[in-house]
C-alpha cells in the first residue's frame, strides 16, 4: 500500500498541470547542463519548456554558484518513486523526511504547513509551550538593570525561562536530513512559525517556498549586548549549521504579520521575537543562494557567527545571485571568514520603512567578499557609505556597484566610512563558478521579475 503522502497521491497531470503555472510563475529553473560550454555556463533563472518540466527532480547547474563545486548539488533528484512524498501539514512533514533516511528523496510542499501546531495540526502557541514555573512580569522585574545589573539572568526564572524555549524548540524545529529537495507546489506553498534546521547535512535543495515568520515566544535577554543590552530570539526560518552543498532557490522570506518594530518594549529595549532570515554558519560550505526575495526583517542573512569561530576559515564559500532584499534593516548579508560572491542581486531600502535601512553588506573579520553589478533603488537620503559596514574586515572587491542609477564605488563608501582602517581591493581569490553576469543597469528588471 502506498503511504497517504507518496507519489500516487498526486496524479501525474495534475503535476504537468502545477509545472505549466510554475513556469508562468517564474518559479522554474533551467534544464539539467549539457556538456555545452554555454549551456553549462548559463544562471539558473526560469524553465523554458512549459508543462514538462518536473523541477523537483533538477540539480543545480553546473557552475550555478559555489553549490556547483567539489561534484555540484543533487538533493534528492535521484530519489525513488517510493520516495517522492507530497505533504500538507507538519506530521506529514516531518513523516517524509524521516522515512527516507538518507536516501535521495523528494518533498513537495502543498499550501501552509504550519510548525507550531500538535499532532491534531491545533494550532499552539506561548501558553503551551510556558513551562508552568515561568512568568514573565516577574523575570522583567526580577533582572532589571538598576537592580540586577550587567551580569547574566540566573536562577528559577531564567531556569523556567530556558524550560520554555525548549518546549517551544521540540515542535517547532524541523531538521532536514542529506540528499533531499524540498519544493513547494504551485505558487502558494508555505512554511510558518518555525525553522527548517539544515544541521551537518550535505546535498539538499529548497526551492519555490515562502518562509515567514519564525517567532521565539522566549527570546534570551543579554544585558552585555550593546551598551544597554537586547533581547535575542532563537529561530531562523531556515538555519545551515555545518552543511554543505545546499542550493536556495526562488524562495521568499518574511517576519510574516508579527514584525518586531510592533513588539513590547521590556527591560528598556524593544523585544526581539526573530532571529535570521537565512543564516549559514559553523562552517557550512559549497552554498548557492539564487532568486529569493528577503523582506521586511531585521538581521537578514548571517554567513559566520563569531569572530573566534576560526574552523570556519577555508569555509563559508557562498553565492548570493539575483535576490531582492527588500526593506530589509541589516546583514544582507554580513560576513565573517567566507569567501562570498555577491553579484546581480537588488536591494529595496527607505529609511523610514518598518525596518529602515542600516546597511547592506557587512564585511567581517577574515571575510573575502567579491561583489558585482549590485543594484540600489532606495528613498529617505541612504547614503553611499551606509551601503556597506566594517565589523573588522580587512579586504573588499567591488565593481560595477549602482545607487539610484548611478555609478558608486563600494569600497570607496567603506574606507571613507572608517577613515582610520586598512581595507585592500584585493580578496585573494576570483569567482569561477557562475553564468555570465548581467549589466547592472538589467539587474532590476530581472530580478524584480523573477525573484521570490
Amino acid at each position: 500500500m502506498n503511504h497517504p503522502f507518496q507519489n500516487g497521491a498526486t496524479p501525474w497531470k495534475h503535476w504537468a498541470a502545477w509545472a505549466c503555472m510554475a513556469w508562468l510563475a517564474g518559479c522554474a529553473a533551467p534544464s539539467s547542463p549539457s556538456s555545452s560550454p554555454a549551456a553549462a555556463s548559463a544562471p539558473s533563472p526560469i524553465a523554458k519548456v512549459a508543462g514538462s518540466v518536473d523541477i523537483s527532480r533538477q540539480a543545480l547547474a553546473a557552475k550555478d554558484g559555489w553549490a556547483a563545486a567539489e561534484g555540484g548539488t543533487r538533493g534528492g533528484a535521484d530519489a525513488a518513486p517510493e520516495h517522492v512524498f507530497d505533504v500538507r501539514n507538519r506530521n506529514e512533514l516531518v513523516a517524509a523526511l524521516e522515512r527516507a533516511g538518507q536516501q535521495p528523496k523528494i518533498v513537495r510542499i502543498h499550501g501552509t504547513i504550519d510548525l507550531s501546531v500538535d499532532d491534531a495540526n491545533r494550532p499552539l502557541g506561548e501558553a503551551d509551550y510556558r513551562d508552568p514555573a515561568f512568568d514573565f512580569a516577574a523575570f522583567v522585574k526580577a533582572y532589571d538593570p538598576a537592580t540586577w545589573g550587567k551580569k547574566p539572568p540566573e536562577g528559577p526564572l531564567e531556569e523556567a525561562r530556558k524550560r520554555s524555549s525548549s518546549n517551544q524548540a521540540k515542535r517547532v524545529v524541523v531538521r532536514v536530513p542529506s540528499n533531499t529537495s524540498l519544493i513547494g507546489v504551485g505558487a502558494h506553498a508555505h512554511i510558518i512559525h518555525g525553522m527548517l534546521l539544515l544541521d551537518k547535512v550535505d546535498n539538499v535543495i529548497v526551492r519555490n517556498i515562502h518562509f515567514a515568520d519564525a517567532y521565539d515566544y522566549f527570546p534570551e535577554w543579554d544585558p552585555k549586548d550593546n551598551a544597554h543590552g537586547e533581547w535575542n530570539s532563537e529561530y531562523d526560518t531556515v538555519s545551515l549549521r555545518g552543511a554543505t552543498h545546499v542550493w536556495v532557490d526562488h524562495c521568499t522570506f518574511s517576519d510574516g504579520n508579527r514584525p518586531d518594530p510592533t513588539a513590547q518594549v521590556a527591560l528598556g529595549r524593544r523585544m526581539q521575537h526573530h532571529d535570521g532570515l537565512l543564516d549559514i554558519t559553523q562552517q557550512s560550505n559549497y552554498v548557492t543562494v539564487s532568486y529569493n526575495h528577503f523582506k521586511d526583517h531585521d538581521k537578514t542573512n548571517l554567513v559566520g557567527s563569531s569572530d573566534s569561530q576560526k574552523l570556519d576559515e577555508g569555509k563559508l564559500k557562498v553565492s548570493f545571485h539575483h535576490n531582492l532584499w527588500e526593506n530589509t534593516k541589516e546583514r544582507s548579508p554580513r560576513v565573517r571568514y567566507g569567501q562570498v560572491h555577491l553579484y546581480n542581486n537588488l536591494y529595496v531600502a527607505d529609511t523610514s520603512a518598518v525596518y529602515p535601512h542600516g546597511y547592506s553588506i557587512g564585511v567581517g573579520f577574515n571575510s573575502r567578499i567579491y561583489a558585482q553589478n549590485n543594484v540600489w533603488e532606495t528613498q529617505g537620503g541612504v547614503l553611499d557609505t551606509r551601503l556597506t559596514r566594517l565589523w573588522k574586515g580587512s579586504t573588499f572587491f567591488d565593481q560595477g556597484s549602482l545607487h539610484n542609477g548611478r555609478a558608486v564605488d563600494l569600497l570607496a563608501g567603506l574606507r571613507a566610512a572608517n577613515p582610520g582602517a586598512s581595507v585592500a581591493g584585493d580578496v585573494g581569490w576570483l569567482p569561477v563558478l557562475h553564468g555570465p553576469l548581467e549589466p547592472a543597469s538589467e539587474v532590476s528588471r530581472s530580478v524584480r521579475a523573477q525573484a521570490g
